[in-house]
């Protein structure tokens, strides 16, 4: 299979040919429709794209479609230039630049507006992340920062705003067929939409996957010391070296829950001033809980440990337009999740539960006349009760957490009051000032002002100055244990940034983005010390990121680099020995436990005629010099065999390589037969085909254990009807 991939993908990466001058005719109605346009991306208020008061990176359906991208995080990895994912065994973590967190709870996840996050526990941003299901997406907006001011509590590190095509944008019937080998799997895709002679339309979308992932052997899961297993059950030793695959069998990489078909439905009905959508999926993943086999658990419960989860959301929109000045949008939703892990601790699912949401939104906004002001203000209800019983498994009762008693249900609200005024001093300044106030049943007041200054003053170029407060509230479950136990308030997590932009348009050829941050950061996490969630400590830290597009001809270049940089930590009790951000306070380093320093990103894109497009991207993680320090840390104080510590810590004793660089290539060829018939072929991680020791991908807080992703090769096939 190597031999085969390899030949595969030095034909795919050899292709090049001259071709002639792009231009938009080469472009169908689809891609057009991709082009961005003046819209409220990051604020209440309709903005000039140019003067959008924040970092933003917008990924189209045609972007998309060419990346071959097999999930959302292979996605975002892709183009995002500070986004960055790491495996962990309640569902893979991700992050933004420098922040991670043992939960997905610090990113916020929309989809047309409407927050997805699991809000209990040990959830966050878990749905729409871990299948191929991508065709119902018109565009990715992604906010490289904080963002409570507009979106609300929760959005520290930044926010993941899907909006998907309507009947209008998408007209027609397609399927599409994709399959992949190296990492199996196959999925099935169709669309359907029609717009009606009043101009309303009707948008609906099914996908379904089957995943089996990469094999043990194609993807060996590896630890970066020496380690005898088990060492007090001498008949049941193992001995694990430092860098070789582990004696026993695990978890495909990447494949489905217990392999589980995994679903997604999209229904959505769009009129003059109306919006109705619904939307149903059902995601899992199957993941390698190594540290409970230390635990004499039986190896072979391991391949069927992980997660799944699935949620049902109805939201209706309705615009009151009153005149051109003047206009009151109205939204209301529901939405249920369940969700299930199971890390096969004494034979049972671990965790279960379904949490119900209700939510309730308006928005005025208000232009005058000479349009040099703009005015939004809205207030939110948020009302959701938790605790039911999952309907994912069988278990005759729910179980959240450790303190808190099967079967437990109880409800919180949020009441939520927020607004943004945008002045336009002359031609080239305009003021942004926003703030937003939410109140949880079991939070004091949180609080999040957004100041921005944008000058503009030419066409070229753009310099923006932003300050933002960021504000998030422990899990529910966490709040709700902590009132009921002790009585108080859960702590907040908040993070000051101050961020410098700098775009310039040099022609129709160059453009460049550069931007430095600086983030005050006071993390609410779990402190494994004392097995509770609360304020850790605070990180102040920095950082650069510079984006370089070039456009020429029929070929686009897109180079990024971000360096991510720990300039003090301190903890907020000085005894604490075990926390995920850093082991500068121990003295070991000065750098962020989970998070590569540097990060390097290129796409290229070549349309060798109007059949034909050549896609690559590459992207190269550094290495963790931040984990190595941990690791050092851990190895000088916790080496304890009779202790068992093996499995909570990232220990360290005789190889570097799980800390240093991990580089993935992917490539691929589009090929566009006829209006109808369009076929691609990708390939992925291709360095493993020739040292796949560069394909490693970290676990998050454990980063001694790593494994290696498969190099391996997807065709996709996509047939529009007439």
């Amino acid at each position: 299979m190597r031999q085969i991939l390899m030949s595969i993908a030095l034909i795919m990466t050899g292709t090049g040919v001259r071709a002639a001058e792009a231009d938009l005719l080469t472009y169908d109605l689809e891609d057009l429709s991709q082009i961005p346009v003046v819209e409220n991306v990051v604020t209440l208020t309709p903005a000039d794209p140019r003067e959008i008061p924040a970092s933003v990176t917008i990924i189209t359906f045609e972007e998309i479609e060419k990346s071959g991208a097999r999930n959302l995080d292979e996605l975002l990895e892709i183009y995002v230039p500070g986004f960055f994912s790491m495996y962990k065994v309640e569902g893979n973590q991700i992050g933004m630049r420098g922040i991670i967190s043992d939960r997905n709870n610090k990113i916020m996840m929309l989809v047309n507006g409407k927050k997805m996050n699991i809000m209990s526990s040990d959830g966050g941003v878990v749905t729409e992340r871990w299948f191929p299901l991508l065709g119902d997406i018109r565009r990715i907006t992604v906010i490289n920062g904080p963002g409570s001011a507009v979106y609300g509590a929760g959005a520290i590190a930044g926010v993941i705003s899907i909006e998907t095509f309507d009947g209008s944008e998408h007209e027609g019937f397609d399927v599409t067929l994709q399959g992949g080998v190296g990492e199996d799997f196959g999925a099935l895709q169709m669309r359907y939409g029609y717009t009606f002679e009043d101009g309303s339309s009707f948008f609906g979308y099914y996908g379904v996957d089957s995943y089996r992932g990469a094999d043990e052997e194609d993807a060996p899961h590896k630890l970066a010391f020496d380690l005898v297993n088990r060492p007090w059950l001498e008949s049941e030793s193992i001995a694990i070296k430092a860098d070789e695959h582990i004696p026993f069998a695990t978890t495909n990489d990447n494949a489905s829950f217990k392999d589980k078909a995994r679903h997604k439905l999209h229904l959505q009905y769009k009129g003059e001033n109306f919006e109705l959508w619904t939307r149903y999926t059902k995601s899992g993943l199957a993941i390698p809980t190594l540290q409970g086999y230390y635990r004499s658990i039986d190896p072979e419960m391991l391949r069927d440990t992980g997660t799944m989860n699935q949620q049902w959301t109805t939201v209706g929109k309705y615009l009151w337009q009153f005149n051109e000045n003047w206009s009151i949008e109205g939204t209301g939703s529901y939405m249920v999740s369940d969700v299930l892990i199971d890390l096969a601790q004494d034979g049972k699912i671990n965790k279960n539960w379904k949490e119900q949401e209700w939510n309730g939104k308006l928005l005025t906004c208000y232009t005058p006349e000479d349009e040099r002001d703009r005015i939004a203000v809205g207030i939110e209800y948020t009302y959701t009760h938790f605790g039911d019983r999952s309907s994912l498994g069988d278990e005759p009762t729910s179980f959240i957490a450790s303190d808190i008693p099967e079967g437990t249900t109880w409800h919180s609200s949020m009441f939520s009051i927020f607004g943004e005024y945008q002045k336009h001093l002359d031609y080239d300044w305009t003021i942004f000032a926003g703030i937003r106030m939410d109140k949880h049943t079991y939070t004091d007041w949180m609080i999040s002002p957004r100041l921005s200054a944008i000058y503009v003053p030419d066409a070229s170029k753009v310099y923006k100055l932003t300050y933002n407060r960021s504000v998030r509230h422990s899990d529910d479950a966490d709040l709700y244990k902590l009132y009921h136990t002790e009585g108080e308030e859960g702590d907040l997590e908040t993070i000051d940034n101050l961020e410098f932009i700098f775009d310039y348009d040099y022609s129709k050829v160059w453009h460049m983005s550069f931007s430095a941050y600086y983030n005050h950061h006071r993390v609410v996490a779990y402190n494994d010390a004392i097995k509770e969630t609360g304020r850790i400590g605070t990180v102040d830290f920095y950082g650069f990121e510079g984006v370089v597009h070039y456009h020429w001809g029929n070929m686009d270049l897109i180079l990024s680099h971000n360096y991510t940089k720990q300039l003090d930590f301190t903890l907020n009790d000085p005894e604490t020995l075990r926390q995920n951000i850093s082991a500068s306070v121990k003295g070991y380093g000065n750098d962020l436990a989970n998070w590569p320093n540097h990060m390097t990103k290129l796409n290229m894109t070549y349309r060798l005629n109007r059949q034909v497009t050549w896609n690559s991207s590459l992207r190269i993680y550094w290495g963790l010099p931040g984990a190595l320090d941990m690791a050092y840390y851990n190895m000088d104080n916790f080496s304890d065999e009779k202790a068992n510590i093996y499995l909570r810590l990232p220990l360290y004793s005789d190889s570097e390589r799980a800390f240093e660089e991990s580089v993935f290539f992917n490539t691929g060829i589009t090929y566009r037969y006829s209006d109808a018939l369009t076929f691609s072929l990708n390939g992925y991680d291709l360095v493993g085909l020739f040292d796949q020791s560069y394909n490693k991908r970290n676990y998050f807080q454990r980063t001694s254990h790593y494994r290696e992703t498969a190099p391996s090769l997807s065709v996709r096939m996509t047939y529009r009807f007439d």
